[in-house]
């Protein structure tokens, strides 16, 4: 082999097989739906979001270019609704944490081989296959002053009747029926999670004198983290993005219960008008919201979240 100055000779490409074309092809078509899904719905909309951010328009006329002038404006003092309905999204994300919490116990449990436990499972995955416009309708009539289902039980004991979806009771009304929405599939979370804990871990801890409280604490409590971190990571941004139970139940009024979708909503040919643009500049400053809480609980999930090494 002649290896002088540049003269060196390199070694021959090896020859890619026919059986490894054939399965480099194949892994491209299978990816390929997803990928193409990816652009379509996703990195494309997202694209014209940006540059519709930049823009003033309102569907029926050419965008006409402004600059930052919409983002300067959601920053502004004119700008009166789109944060506080921010801040109202992060007080009903109090919901993912109480969900969070009862699915844990429930799942503790009926996680065991316990009669009637699949009963108990099925009863409460079934709210989450339901329609959210549908149990938003459902449970405003269950929540109506007049003729639902819990006044007519407060006036059978004498009570007088509420009205639960006003400013004073709309806030943990709705967080309650959060709760209750978002448990069938954090229970089915849990419990697949606290069945591959090895039972040699409880046994030894049994040995040691500890109870079912300790038991929970200090192995089930640290060994279902990774699982509670995937929750409240979605949760929260489930959360954040919270619409169509919110529009049917209270349309954003009382304002404790405007949030920011709905506002985008409202300017997007909604109660608002037809601003596109700065609708536009909204969602784009909701997904920077989002994104920093998500980087944020991906950074403290180092002090709590336990995975097995």
């Amino acid at each position: 082999m002649n290896t002088f100055g540049n003269n060196a000779v390199k070694p021959p490409k090896k020859k890619m097989s026919r059986q490894r074309r054939s399965d480099m092809i194949w892994g491209y078509i299978c990816v390929a739906p997803l990928t193409i899904g990816l652009l379509l719905f996703l990195a494309a909309p997202l694209c014209f979001a940006l540059y519709l951010s930049l823009t003033q328009y309102d569907l029926f006329n050419e965008p006409v270019f402004v600059g930052f002038d919409n983002f300067i404006r959601a920053f502004s003092a004119n700008e009166t609704q789109f944060w506080p309905s921010v801040g109202n999204a992060f007080v009903m994300s109090i919901g993912v944490l109480l969900s969070m919490a009862c699915s844990l116990v429930l799942a503790n449990l009926i996680s065991g081989k316990r009669k009637g436990s699949n009963v108990f499972r099925m009863i409460y995955f079934l709210p989450t296959i339901c329609s959210s416009v549908a149990v938003g309708i459902m449970w405003k009539r269950i929540y109506d002053y007049q003729y639902g289902f819990i006044n007519n039980i407060v006036a059978l004991f004498g009570g007088d009747k509420v009205n639960w979806l006003d400013a004073a009771h709309a806030v943990p009304s709705i967080i309650f029926l959060n709760v209750l929405f978002g448990m069938g599939t954090n229970i089915l979370l849990y419990i697949a999670t606290i069945k591959n804990v090895p039972a040699s871990y409880y046994e030894a801890a049994e040995l040691d004198g500890a109870g079912s409280l300790q038991k929970f604490f200090y192995i089930t409590l640290p060994s279902v983290s990774p699982v509670s971190f995937y929750i409240l990571t979605t949760g929260l941004i489930g959360s954040l993005q919270g619409f169509a139970i919110y529009q049917v139940m209270t349309n954003g009024s009382p304002s404790n219960t405007m949030m920011p979708m709905l506002i985008i909503y409202n300017y997007m040919g909604g109660n608002y008008g037809a601003f596109y643009g700065y609708a536009s500049s909204l969602a784009i400053l909701l997904g920077v919201i989002i994104a920093i809480v998500t980087a944020l609980n991906f950074g403290i999930s180092k002090k709590w979240v336990y995975y097995e090494s």
